[in-house]
């Protein structure tokens, strides 16, 4: 789950030149194909679809045109990216292996299981004269009602819960071979078994990852929890369940990540990769200093002087932000503008901060803004961190430098053909992949 969760995140990060999208969402009347790659396509229900679960969709109102082009460009890229990675892995049979396979099936029993609990938990009803009990005991305290309902409706789920798996397991003359649970123990060795289903050893403890007997009492709960999942799987099939199109897209979201997780292997074989990075680039466990800043900015270098001679004789930097500062946002914080990491923003700014004393006063600095006044309220200083500290990071930055030339080489490899929107209804077809 670590290596999904790390992957998952590594498609998040396909920062690549934006292609810019001039209408805005609601434009799209009808799906059009926005780009193809090979013999896959992204068409603009997919680019909604994606921008309506991504963490931007709640700013998109608030955002103008451009803003809104340039992250759905940018989504749009990352959708062609995780095409791109699909259509690699199914070249290499990374989807027929063993372990893709088994794990492709483990999500389709556990979407089997998910349905069948929730439809038994459907059939929990509160009896009206308990729910009259719960409202009396319970009036003027909704959450309270809320909760007491809960937990009602949770306690008969477990019973009901059981009753059915102890039912499940008697009709398929279910057998259990605990005692088998052992040291020298065989990945084929049958533990369960009924007239519709087998588990072995091997099905429920990687070998790879646990040579010898792990906690038999681990191993156990393993195995009732698999054997719970195929009898409610099995049950939720006789049903007719259709699970293709949640199968279908997780297949889609999940290959990408394998394929970087095999990309990923190659660009870092080993530890010695990290370290001999580490040791080119030891700027990357640098840490910069952290100044807490107070800033007053006026439009004139006579104002600033006069504003500079008042807080040296006592008047405070912050009063005098707050009425007179052109800067909006520092105006509205009273001039607080909170930590900055030395070396960010403007380097007038930033030069005349590394010199001053923490409570004094800075002379007046002139940037394009205005002419300022800086002081520095406290901070921290700067470091250097461990490789062992910065070692995801590491990680992380030498995947950052890989991707982008590798999905480069993809693109040309499938011939990618873009279709900019240029206007409602208008498609201006643009070949960028060959």
């Amino acid at each position: 789950m670590d290596r999904m969760k790390i992957t998952s995140h590594l498609l998040k990060i396909l920062v690549l030149v934006s292609v810019f999208i001039a209408a805005p969402q609601q434009v799209f009347a009808a799906s059009q194909v926005l780009a193809t790659i090979g013999s896959l396509q992204v068409s603009s229900d997919d680019l909604n679809a994606a921008m309506a679960s991504s963490p931007f969709a709640t700013q998109m109102t608030s955002m103008n045109e451009n803003d809104q082009a340039s992250l759905r460009g940018d989504m749009l890229r990352r959708l062609v990216a995780a095409r791109l990675l699909t259509l690699e892995a199914q070249k290499l049979g990374l989807d027929k292996t063993p372990a893709y396979q088994k794990e492709m099936e483990n999500f389709r029993l556990g979407l089997l299981y998910r349905f069948y609990m929730d439809k038994l938990r459907e059939r929990i009803v509160i009896p009206a004269d308990t729910l009259a009990a719960m409202k009396k005991q319970f009036k003027g305290d909704a959450e309270g009602l809320t909760a007491a309902k809960a937990g009602y409706i949770n306690g008969q789920y477990q019973t009901l819960k059981l009753a059915t798996l102890q039912d499940m397991l008697k009709r398929d003359r279910t057998e259990l071979y605990e005692d088998r649970i052992k040291p020298g123990i065989k990945a084929d060795t049958v533990l369960m078994e009924g007239n519709s289903f087998r588990i072995t050893y091997g099905d429920i403890v990687d070998i790879g990852e646990h040579p010898t007997l792990p906690n038999p009492e681990w191993v156990k709960e393993q195995l009732y929890n698999r054997g719970e999942m195929l009898l409610a799987a099995k049950a939720a099939e006789k049903e007719g369940v259709d699970i293709s199109g949640k199968l279908a897209q997780y297949e889609a979201e999940r290959l990408p990540s394998v394929m970087l997780d095999a990309k990923t292997g190659e660009w870092i074989p080993d530890e010695k990769t990290l370290q001999a990075w580490f040791d080119k680039h030891p700027e990357v466990a640098h840490i910069p200093e952290r100044r807490h800043v107070g800033q007053l900015v006026v439009a004139t270098r006579q104002e600033a002087e006069a504003l500079r001679a008042r807080i040296v004789k006592g008047e405070s930097l912050f009063t005098l932000a707050g009425k007179f500062s052109i800067d909006p946002v520092g105006r509205k914080q009273n001039g607080d503008m909170g930590w900055i990491v030395a070396g960010r923003g403007m380097p007038e700014l930033d030069k005349t901060l590394a010199g001053l004393e923490d409570n004094k006063i800075s002379e007046v600095v002139e940037t394009k803004m205005g002419f300022h006044l800086l002081t520095i309220l406290e901070h921290q200083s700067g470091g250097q961190k461990t490789f062992a500290e910065v070692r995801d990071r590491v990680r992380q930055m030498i995947i950052n430098e890989k991707l982008p030339p590798y999905l480069g080489e993809l693109e040309r490899n499938y011939q990618v053909s873009w279709k900019v929107i240029k206007a409602r209804n208008e498609e201006v077809p643009q070949q960028t992949g060959k």
